[in-house]
């Protein structure tokens, strides 16, 4: 899925009415006001504030600087950071412009946002206590376990379907964060069994701090790779010359390598891992 310069990750639900439509196209807006607010979740790699420059770090940040070079508009970067879960109302209600996290392109969303064209897969995964103690290799392992997610994200979902199929007298424990940090704090400390998030985050995450105590399960099958596209989205019928602009723009960028290079720079790689169905 607390305000920062551009940042993205994570992936969550639904969204309520939008707002009425701004005045000017944000690729307008965003060409006359040389600013650019974004909202975010805060999840490294793919976006987050960097605590010790103040600025936006992360692939997804650098693909939206990109991006604006390329349309040769000097802009400024200011985010909102705030829960996952907040980030559709506050695209519908005109508090940010840019949804600017790794979100789900979803039907009920599609009905008050417009999405840009897919950035990249960013399927989810299991993660686990060190040493799978448990022996947990698919959802249907979790009953009679304790497992989260953070809210917001499809992968609440994902579990009440779990836990809704579950055996009479081995029910799922059911965890909700309000962060994936606060997932990832009770899985390594032992008071859940099981963490179902981003495997982008996940990675990270453990790259960055070896002490963390879990690990994803190697041969767990995502659910569908293919719906875990993730795009940025506007508020709905707002700005479609802006959605237009990046579609454009992207396709270059993959074409041309960049997009695989700035994956590859904040180390999701093999990229077509992420780039690619």
């Amino acid at each position: 899925m607390i305000a920062r310069p551009w940042i993205f990750a994570a992936c969550a639900a639904a969204g309520l009415a939008g707002s009425p439509a701004m005045a000017a196209d944000l690729l307008d807006s965003i060409a006359g006001k040389h600013v650019l607010v974004i909202g975010t979740s805060n999840d490294a790699p793919l976006s987050y504030l960097d605590s010790k420059t103040g600025a936006a770090a992360g692939v997804l940040p650098d693909i939206l600087t990109e991006f604006l070079a390329r349309q040769h508009i000097d802009a400024k970067l200011e985010v909102v950071a705030m829960p996952f879960a907040s980030l559709i109302p506050s695209v519908t209600s005109g508090r940010i412009d840019l949804m600017g996290d790794a979100m789900y392109v979803r039907p009920a969303r599609q009905k008050v946002m417009d999405f840009t064209d897919g950035i990249f897969f960013n399927p989810e995964s299991l993660d686990v206590a060190a040493g799978n103690p448990a022996h947990l290799h698919r959802l249907s392992d979790l009953c009679g376990h304790a497992a989260g997610t953070y809210e917001g994200t499809v992968y609440v979902d994902m579990l009440k379907k779990v836990a809704a199929a579950c055996p009479a007298g081995s029910a799922l424990d059911l965890h909700l964060y309000p962060t994936i940090q606060n997932a990832f704090a009770d899985l390594s400390a032992g008071r859940i069994d099981a963490a179902i998030v981003d495997s982008t985050l996940s990675a990270y995450a453990l790259q960055q701090n070896p002490g963390l105590k879990f690990e994803l399960v190697a041969d767990y099958v995502p659910e569908d790779k293919i719906d875990t596209v993730c795009a940025f989205a506007v508020n709905k019928d707002s700005s479609p010359k802006f959605v237009a602009a990046f579609n454009t723009a992207y396709a270059a960028m993959k074409a041309d390598g960049t997009a695989a290079r700035l994956f590859a720079k904040w180390g999701l790689t093999p990229t077509d891992f992420f780039l690619k169905p």
